[in-house]
Parts: structure tokens; C-alpha cells; sequence
């Protein structure tokens, strides 16, 4: 740290405020984002208004009243030692109603818990799948539409539950998937879907803020990886597997004869990888004995 930086109390405050980042994340991931607050931001995005102009729509709307207490109560659990001063928490508790909403409002953009339009929701998606190869998007793309915009339940759905509503045809890959995770992991989805008049089989699992899908699509006449020229990423027990990534999402893909397969999450792309080989062999054995 610069000697200019030990003398000001200001920029000593600035550095705490970066090294608790994970921290108010944490603590203000779980604040719901007020009814007005969505449209208030989508509409001064549109129209292309200035940063002030957003804050501004953001400081309208009614700070939560329990959300001082969460943030103090989060950095009071952290586990890791605490440096702040009492003065940078007052300070950050006191301006609440100036930042706090915009970090949520941040913050749920980002992970896309606002809840859009349905016309949002599709240009989004269009925005982000646009920045990956052709086939890429396919999965990417159910991916967002199914699980990142649904608005999960408190208490997430018994395996059992999935296995009784599932297609038949499709149900032996909950076991196969659950398997793979641990405990902490918790199944959200495993249902079929359409999206963009393609069907799905799509299952998800989330662990605190991380969400990941597997997503299996029939191709579609002429669709393959290899047709599309593009080159695996690796070759895993014989299986070529494709990879791509844009923003926060991570893709590993590949194919059957019948099916487009992706592995979806916002893991690091490594763990993204390692889930996608130890999944690949068993999902493709499952989905080969229904193309006999």
C-alpha cells in the first residue's frame, strides 16, 4: 500500500470496501428486487440514459428496512478475520439508501434474477448466444431461458418428485446426473421444456449462487458439430467434446447420433469440464439404447 494510502482514511475505506466484496455480495443477493425497481432500469437502458439518471431511478425506490441489519449480520458471520474499521461499516449502512439497491439492481442483472418481459428475457438471450458458435446456442440458450429466469421454490423438489413427472423415456438420467454432485447440491429441474419451438430435456441443479444444466436437444436435419467444422476441445473415452464460453457461462458439448448434449454452468471452466467428462460416457450410453 502506497504511504498516500495509509494517510487516507478515505482510500483505507475504499480498499476494505474491495476485499468484503464476496461478502455484501452475499449478503445482498438475497434482497428481492422491488416491484418498480426492473422496469424503472430497463426503461433508462433503452433509452439510453446517462449512469446518473439510473441511480436516480434506483434511489426512488424504498430501501428494504431489514437490509442494514443483513448486511451487518453477514460481515459479523464472515468467517474470515475482520479489518474494517466501525467507521466503514457505519458509513456503508448509512448510504444504503444511495448504493445498496444499485449493487442489487447490479447484481441481479448480472445473474439474471430480475425478473424481464418475456421480449427482455428473449433479447438477452439472442445478445449473449449471438457471441457463440451456431450449435453452441442451442443449449446456451435453454440454459438461460429455463433456469437462470425461473424463479425457484424455497425448498427445492424431491428426487422421487422428478422421477414420477419425467417422461419415462428420460427419467433414467436423474440418477445418472444426481449421482455426480454432491449432497449440497440441490436438483431444481428435471422436466422437458420448449424453447424457440425446440423441445428439451433439461435438468438443473444450484448450490447457493451457482446453477448448472445438463441440456439435450434431438438434432435437427443436418445438425453436428463436425458439420459446423468446429474442432473438440478434447477427446474423452472416445467422445470428441466441443467447449465455449461468453460472460459468466461455461459450455462443454457433444454428440450422439440423435442428440445435441451440453453441460451448462457458471463454473470455472475447468469444473465445467471435469463434470462434462465424468457425465459424458454414461449419458451417451443412455440416450445410444433409445436410437437402436
Amino acid at each position: 500500500m502506497h504511504e498516500s494510502d495509509r494517510m487516507n482514511p478515505e482510500s483505507a475505506d475504499l480498499n476494505q470496501n474491495l476485499e468484503n466484496k464476496a461478502v455484501l455480495r452475499k449478503a445482498v443477493a438475497g434482497v428481492a428486487v422491488p416491484p418498480g425497481l426492473g422496469a424503472a432500469v430497463r426503461s433508462s437502458l433503452q433509452q439510453g440514459q446517462p449512469v446518473g439518471r439510473i441511480r436516480d431511478a434506483v434511489n426512488a425506490v424504498p430501501v428494504p428496512p431489514f437490509l442494514g441489519a443483513r448486511i451487518r449480520n453477514r460481515i459479523a458471520s464472515d468467517e474470515r478475520p475482520q479489518r474494517a474499521p466501525r467507521r466503514w461499516l457505519q458509513r456503508l449502512v448509512s448510504v444504503t439508501s444511495a448504493t445498496a439497491l444499485i449493487m442489487t439492481a447490479g447484481i441481479a442483472w448480472q445473474l439474471g434474477h430480475l425478473r424481464f418481459t418475456a421480449g427482455a428475457q428473449t433479447s438477452y438471450i439472442h445478445s449473449v448466444s449471438s457471441q457463440v458458435a451456431t450449435l453452441m446456442r442451442v443449449g446456451l440458450g435453454d440454459h438461460i431461458h429455463c433456469s437462470v429466469f425461473r424463479k425457484y421454490p424455497k425448498n427445492a423438489p424431491t428426487v422421487e418428485s422428478f422421477l414420477k413427472t419425467m417422461n419415462p423415456q428420460y427419467a433414467g438420467l436423474i440418477p445418472i446426473v444426481r449421482q455426480q454432485f454432491p449432497t449440497s447440491w440441490r436438483m431444481m429441474l428435471a422436466h422437458e421444456c420448449r424453447f424457440e419451438k425446440r423441445k428439451f430435456i433439461h435438468l438443473s441443479l444450484m448450490n447457493g449462487n451457482n446453477l448448472v444444466s445438463l441440456v439435450i436437444a434431438r438434432k435437427a436435419d443436418g445438425e453436428s458439430f463436425q458439420t459446423e467444422e468446429m474442432i473438440p476441445a478434447l477427446v474423452q473415452s472416445g467422445i470428441p467434446m466441443y467447449q465455449s464460453g461468453v460472460q459468466r457461462f461455461q459450455i462443454s458439448a457433444f454428440e450422439t447420433r440423435d442428440y445435441l448434449v451440453y453441460f451448462v454452468s457458471d463454473l470455472p471452466k475447468g469444473r465445467n469440464t471435469d463434470i462434462m467428462i465424468a457425465l459424458a460416457p454414461r449419458v451417451k450410453a443412455f440416450l445410444a439404447a433409445s436410437e437402436l
